[in-house]
C-alpha cells in the first residue's frame, strides 16, 4: 500500500479523536461492533461484543506477528475473522481453562506479565467483562444464557495509526476558521507537577510562562486569537527563511544590510577559484550546495553573477542555498552583500519535492548534511574573515557544536561559585541539532532541557545586531515572530511504502511494550515512572492510547515529551550534559536570554536555565530531554550526538558502527575527483527503508582522521591513553574543543574534507553508547516498531 494513498487513512484517527465526545456509547445492535442490546446466544454474544476487540489481539497474534514465538504460540488468532471463534476456544484450552481465572484474562488486563501488548482490557473494563462471560460460557454451556445479559458496550475502537506530524495544535485549529477566533490553551501549559502522575507517559519537567507580564520583559506578548497568530507567523517567516526578502534576518546584523558576518557578492563568485579549479563551473550554484552540504531552494534566492548589478537584474542571475541570502535596505535596495542565517544547522535537504509534501528543503529538520567548518573557512577567504571563526563550531560534517552556553555565560558569572564552574565547564560538545517540528510539544528545549520553551530569546541570539543600537530590544521585539514560525513547521509525511499491519503491531509494542518487563532482565535502570514503554519517554501518538486515561491526562497532550531522562537509565555520551553545570546555569540566568527578570516570578515563571538545582528540583538529576518522534524517519543520525547511523542499530546496540561514513552524491563524470559532493539525500538511491536511516559504509580501526585517536591499533578494545588525556583537557577546560578544532582553518583539500565525512565516535563527546534498554527487543519487534515510525 502507497503510503500517500493511505492518508486519509491515517487522517482518520485524529478525526475519530476530534469526534469521540460526540459519539453515543450505545448502539441497539447486538452484533454490530459492541452493541447495547442483549445477545440471545453465546454466538450473538461473541460476534457484537468480543470479535469486535480481538482484532486488537489479530495485530500480534497471528502467524508473523510479533508474538507469534514460543511463548505466544498458545494464544493464536489468524487473518480469517471466521475462525476466531474456533481459535479462541482452542487457545483457551491450551492456557489451560478458567483455573480460576483464564490467563487470557491476566495477562491481558496486566495481573500475569509479561504480555507485549500491555493491559488493553483493564479488570473491570468492558472488554474484560465480556470476555469473562465467554469463557465462563465456554466452561458451563448450561449456565451461559444467565450471563449473556451482564454484557457490555465496548464502544469506538481509535485506530492505531495516525498522528499530527507534529507543529503546534494552534495552527491545526486555526485551519479554516476566521481571525476572530481566540485560541485554545497551548497544550504545552497542561503540563505542570502531577499532572500525569501514575499514568504510561512520564513527565519530570514543566511548562514555564515567560511573557505572562508582557510590560515588564519588553516582548510581544502571545496571540490571543488566529489572526494574531497568522500575523506573527508570516512576520518571523520573512524575518526566518531569508530569500533576499525585505525584512530577512542574517547573522549579526539583524535585518540589515552587510554586517561583520558576511561576505560580498563579488568574493562568493571566487569559491571556485578557493576550490583549486582552473575555471567557473557551470553548474557552480550546485557544487556550493555540495560542499557546504546546503539544502536546495524552490522559491527564488538570488545573488549577482560576474558582472551583474543586483539593482537592475532584481537582486542577479544566480541561486544561492537555504542559509545564505541577499541582504537589502530597508527601502528595498538590493545591497550585494550576502549573510548567513539558521538553516546551514536547522534545515536539510531530504529527497526533491517530486518526492512527497515537505521534502526537499526540509525547514526545521535539523541539517546532518551540512559541514560548518567548510562554509565558514571558504566564505572567510572570499574577504569575510569573521565569518572563519564557524569554523572552530565542528570536527566533521553534520554535527556542530554551537550551543556554546558555557561561552555565553561569561557573560552573566560573579566573582562566585559560577565564575570557577564555567572556566572548568569543559567544551560544548558535538550535536545533532533536535527537528523544529517537535517544538509545539515541547515544554523544555534543547537536548538536555537547558531552556523552556517559551524562553525564545535563545532562539534569535544569532540575529543579535552587533556594532552600537538596541540589540537586546531587537531579539525581544522579533523572538515571538521567530517562534510562531518555527512552531508551524510540520515534519513531512514517509514518501515510501508502509506494511499497516506491521506498522500496528509497532504501535502496540511502542506504547505498551515494557521493555524492564518480567524475564527480561534488563540492565539499565528503570526510570522513576511510566510504563516502561517507548511512549513512556517519548510521549503518545496512537489515537487509541491517547484517549486511554491510563497514558494521559487529556488527550490534547498527543505527542508531548517532557522527561529529562537521567544517566544512569540513558547511559549515552553525557559530555554535553556535563557543560551545563550549576555555575555555568546560573551564569546564564543572569543573561539576557536567561530571562533574569522572572527569577523571582514564582516557580511557574522562572525562565532562567533548568538545569540549575533550584528550578529542577530535587527529584530530577542532569541528563538529556526525550524528544518527541514526529518525522522521526526523516531525521537520521541519532542521539543528541549523531552518532548512531540509523533506527534499527539505535534498537540494536550491539550492531553499532564506531567509525562510519555516509555516502555521498556520485559526481559529474568530468568532475569526478576535483569537486567536493555532499551526502547523498536521494530518497531512492540512498535511504535504507528497512533501517530507517541513510546508507553508510563502516569503517575499519585506523580508518579516520588521526589513526591512533581513532582507536588503538593492537587493542581495538581499549581506549588509548591520548584519547583519554585529550578528553579529560576537553572536559575540563572551557572552550577547549572548539581552540582544537582550529586546525580546520588549515584543511583544504578535497582528501581532507573527505576525511571530515567520517563519524568516530571515539572522539570526545562522540561516544555512541546508551539507549541500550532497546537490547531486550526481538529483531521481529524492531522491524514492527521501525514500521510504525514511518507513520507518524
Amino acid at each position: 500500500m502507497n503510503h500517500g494513498k493511505n492518508r486519509p487513512f491515517l487522517l482518520a484517527g485524529a478525526l475519530s479523536a476530534a469526534l469521540l465526545s460526540a459519539c453515543a456509547p450505545g448502539r441497539s445492535d447486538p452484533v454490530a461492533g459492541g452493541g447495547g442490546g442483549s445477545a440471545r446466544s453465546m454466538e450473538e454474544h461473541f460476534s457484537g461484543r468480543v470479535q469486535p476487540n480481538l482484532d486488537f489481539c489479530r495485530t500480534c497474534h497471528v502467524p508473523g506477528g510479533v508474538a507469534d514465538v514460543e511463548n505466544g504460540h498458545d494464544f493464536m488468532l489468524s487473518s480469517s475473522r471466521s475462525q476466531d471463534l474456533a481459535n479462541l476456544r482452542a487457545s483457551w484450552e491450551r492456557l489451560g481453562r478458567n483455573n480460576p481465572t483464564s490467563r487470557i484474562l491476566l495477562m491481558s488486563s496486566g495481573q500475569e506479565m509479561p504480555h507485549t501488548g500491555g493491559a488493553p482490557w483493564p479488570v473491570g473494563s468492558a472488554q474484560y467483562r465480556n470476555m469473562e462471560i465467554l469463557l465462563k460460557c465456554f466452561e458451563n454451556p448450561g449456565a451461559c444464557g444467565g450471563l449473556l445479559g451482564g454484557g457490555l458496550d465496548t464502544g469506538e475502537l481509535l485506530p492505531l495509526l495516525g498522528s499530527s506530524r507534529g507543529g503546534h495544535r494552534w495552527f491545526d485549529y486555526c485551519e479554516g476558521k476566521d481571525d476572530s477566533a481566540v485560541l485554545p490553551e497551548d497544550p504545552r501549559a497542561l503540563v505542570q507537577p502531577g499532572v500525569n502522575d501514575g499514568k504510561a507517559v512520564y513527565y519530570n519537567a514543566w511548562w514555564k510562562d515567560c511573557h505572562a507580564d508582557p510590560e515588564a520583559v519588553n516582548e510581544r506578548a502571545h496571540p490571543k486569537n488566529c489572526g494574531e497568530l497568522r500575523a506573527s507567523h508570516d512576520r518571523g517567516a520573512v524575518l526566518m527563511k531569508g530569500l533576499g526578502k525585505v525584512g530577512a534576518g542574517s547573522f549579526f546584523a539583524a535585518t540589515a544590510e552587510g554586517g561583520l558576518f558576511s561576505t560580498t557578492a563579488e568574493g562568493y563568485n571566487t569559491l571556485w577559484r578557493i576550490w583549486g579549479l582552473s575555471e567557473r563551473p557551470d553548474n557552480f550554484d550546485e557544487l556550493v550546495r555540495e560542499r557546504f552540504g546546503l539544502p536546495r531552494t524552490t522559491e527564488r534566492s538570488p545573488y549577482p553573477l560576474p558582472g551583474e548589478d543586483p539593482n537592475l537584474s532584481d537582486g542577479g542571475s544566480g541561486q544561492l542555498p537555504a542559509s545564505l541570502t541577499q541582504t537589502r535596505s530597508a527601502d528595498g535596495k538590493w545591497s550585494g552583500r550576502i549573510g548567513l542565517n539558521c538553516h546551514g544547522c536547522h534545515s536539510g535537504q531530504i529527497g526533491t519535492p517530486q518526492d512527497g509534501p515537505g521534502l526537499g528543503l526540509a525547514y526545521g529538520s535539523g541539517n546532518p548534511n551540512g559541514d560548518v567548518s567548510v562554509i565558514a573557512r571558504d566564505l572567510g577567504l572570499t574577504g569575510a574573515p569573521a565569518i572563519s571563526a564557524f569554523a572552530l563550531f565542528s570536527t566533521q560534517r553534520g554535527t556542530n557544536n554551537a550551543a556554546f552556553f558555557n561561552i555565553a555565560a561569561l557573560g552573566g558569572v560573579r566573582p562566585d561559585l559560577s565564575l570557577l564552574d564555567t572556566l572548568r565547564s569543559g567544551s560544548n560538545a558535538s550535536g545533532d541539532n533536535p527537528a523544529w517540528w517537535n517544538m509545539g510539544h515541547r515544554p523544555l528545549k534543547f537536548w538536555n532541557g537547558s531552556f523552556p520553551s517559551d524562553a525564545v530569546r535563545v532562539d534569535l541570539a544569532f540575529f543579535t545586531p552587533l556594532g552600537g543600537g538596541d540589540s537586546a530590544g531587537f531579539v525581544s521585539e522579533h523572538a515571538q515572530d521567530a517562534d510562531h514560525w518555527v512552531l508551524a513547521q510540520k515534519a513531512p509525511m514517509y514518501p515510501k511504502t508502509i506494511d499497516i499491519p506491521l506498522a500496528e503491531q509497532g504501535a502496540i509494542l511502542f506504547h505498551s511494550k515494557d521493555l524492564w518487563g518480567e524475564g527480561l532482565d534488563n540492565p539499565a535502570q528503570r526510570p522513576a515512572g511510566g510504563n516502561g514503554s517507548c511512549a513512556s519517554c517519548h510521549g503518545a501518538y496512537s489515537p487509541r492510547f491517547v484517549h486511554d486515561p491510563a497514558y494521559l491526562a487529556d488527550p490534547a497532550l498527543e505527542g508531548v515529551a517532557s522527561f529529562v531522562v537521567p544517566r544512569a537509565v540513558i547511559r549515552t555520551d553525557f559530555a554535553r550534559a556535563n557543560t551545563d553545570n550549576e555555575g555555568v546555569s546560573q551564569a546564564l540566568s543572569r543573561t539576557s536570554i536567561g530571562y533574569p527578570e522572572t527569577a523571582d516570578a514564582g516557580p511557574g515563571h522562572d525562565c532562567g536555565a533548568q538545569t540549575r538545582a533550584a528550578t529542577r528540583g530535587a527529584d530530577r538529576e542532569l541528563g538529556y530531554l526525550a524528544p518527541p518522534l514526529y518525522g522521526a524517519w526523516a531525521t537520521a543520525p541519532y542521539l543528541h550526538n549523531g552518532s548512531v547511523p540509523d533506527a534499527w542499530t539505535l534498537l540494536k546496540p550491539s550492531e553499532r558502527p564506531r567509525l562510519w561514513r555516509r555516502v555521498s552524491t556520485p559526481a559529474r563524470a568530468d568532475q569526478a575527483g576535483k569537486v567536493v559532493m555532499g551526502f547523498d539525500t536521494d530518497i531512492a538511491r540512498a535511504y535504507d527503508p528497512q533501517k530507517l536511516g541513510w546508507n553508510y559504509e563502516v569503517l575499519s580501526c585506523g580508518m579516520g582522521t588521526i589513526p591512533f585517536l581513532d582507536c588503538d591499533l593492537l587493542n581495538p578494545e581499549e581506549d588509548p591513553l591520548l584519547r583519554a588525556l585529550i578528553n579529560a583537557l576537553y572536559g575540563n577546560l572551557l572552550a577547549a574543543w572548539n581552540i582544537g578544532n582550529a586546525t580546520s582553518l588549515l584543511q583544504f583539500t578535497p582528501q581532507q574534507i573527505e576525511d571530515r565525512k567520517i563519524y568516530n565516535s571515539n572522539y570526545f563527546s562522540q561516544g555512541n553508547e546508551g539507549h541500550d534498554f532497546t537490547a531486550v527487543l526481538t529483531d521481529q519487534e524492531r522491524h514492527a516498531l521501525i514500521e510504525y515510525l514511518k507513520t507518524l
